[in-house]
């Protein structure tokens, strides 16, 4: 039987987040359709419980041993592909590589974020030899390309998020906090969301708070985060840059009201369903938030209209377009 290998890079020592949850769940999918075998190369110290059923292989961390030690692994395992879960693959494979440019911020210089010599230069590397590049979004597919020479191709898989049991609730329900999803990076501009946000509470007493969950300081388990995301007024992502946007759709799955960016990526993703906002005005900020907090009729519009547009960007989704991928290059 065929052995298809997974890198499985995103995860680091703490709780998967972002991507790396993408990354599981798609695998997760993946798993139940393959008709070959699966392989998940497992960075050293990463726990990975939720996957047990699933062969896991220990692999190094750290590019130079990473370069020595996986080609040695893919031939151990005769595997005839591997798929990186990161814009990181061996320069040199027994196999056929994928990689995954889930985004590219040094070609956005507005994006507030500095980005090392070496990881552009290991990067454009890696993006160069693999046989081919799956991206997220039409902004980043058209940024991969630009640096792609030869043959590479780009593949458009968005990401996806399992649709959530149960009824959708009703935006009467949505009580609680104006949630922000994400880490403190520059990119998440939460300096100009805080200051939009002063400017909305301005006046009123029936403002929600403003809570920031993700790392470093607030994380939370899947469980609690889907409570968040059922109960609060909306979900307000008034980012400078995203390759993608996965807690719009996470947004958009639980038919939480959204306030975010007027960004191209997020554009794709949520269509005409968000409220959106310029990211550099903390004035426009401030008038999404009232425009959504303030009228009953428009989160009720997003709330019906979320997981509609949500509902074809999911886990199996993902899996079966890596599939078609896979069999492509397996020919």
């Amino acid at each position: 039987m065929s052995v298809v290998a997974f890198d499985g890079a995103c995860f680091g020592d703490g709780p998967i987040t972002g991507v790396g949850r993408a990354f599981v769940s798609g695998l997760r999918a993946y798993s139940e359709i393959a008709p070959h075998a699966c392989v998940l190369l497992v960075p050293e110290g990463a726990q990975l419980e939720e996957l047990a059923d699933l062969q896991q292989v220990p692999a190094p961390r750290g590019w130079l041993r990473r370069q020595r030690t996986l080609p040695r692994i893919l031939r151990r395992l005769r595997a005839r592909l591997l798929h990186s879960s990161v814009a990181s693959v061996p320069l040199t494979s027994p196999c056929p590589t994928i990689a995954t440019a889930h985004d590219l911020p040094w070609l956005h210089p507005a994006c507030g974020e500095r980005t090392g010599w070496w990881r552009r230069f290991a990067t454009t590397r890696a993006l160069r030899s693999a046989a081919l590049v799956i991206a997220p979004s039409t902004m980043t597919r058209d940024d991969a390309r630009g640096l792609l020479t030869g043959a590479s191709a780009v593949a458009l898989v968005p990401h996806g998020v399992p649709s959530p049991a149960g009824p959708t609730p009703d935006e009467a329900d949505r009580r609680g906090a104006l949630l922000i999803l994400g880490d403190d990076r520059p990119r998440k501009n939460r300096a100009l969301v805080r200051e939009g946000y002063a400017r909305f509470v301005r006046g009123r007493e029936d403002a929600p708070p403003l809570r920031f969950v993700g790392p470093p300081d607030d994380y939370v388990d899947e469980a609690e985060k889907a409570r968040l995301l059922r109960s609060c007024r909306a979900v307000v992502h008034a980012s400078r840059f995203e390759g993608f946007g996965l807690p719009v759709l996470e947004a958009l799955a639980h038919g939480a009201p959204v306030v975010c960016s007027d960004l191209p990526s997020l554009r794709e993703l949520a269509g005409d369903t968000p409220r959106y906002v310029d990211p550099a005005d903390p004035a426009s900020i401030a008038a999404g938030l009232a425009a959504v907090h303030d009228d009953p009729e428009e989160r009720a519009r997003q709330v019906a209209a979320g997981p509609a547009r949500a509902a074809a960007m999911t886990p199996a989704a993902v899996a079966a377009a890596w599939l078609r991928l896979h069999e492509e290059l397996l020919r």
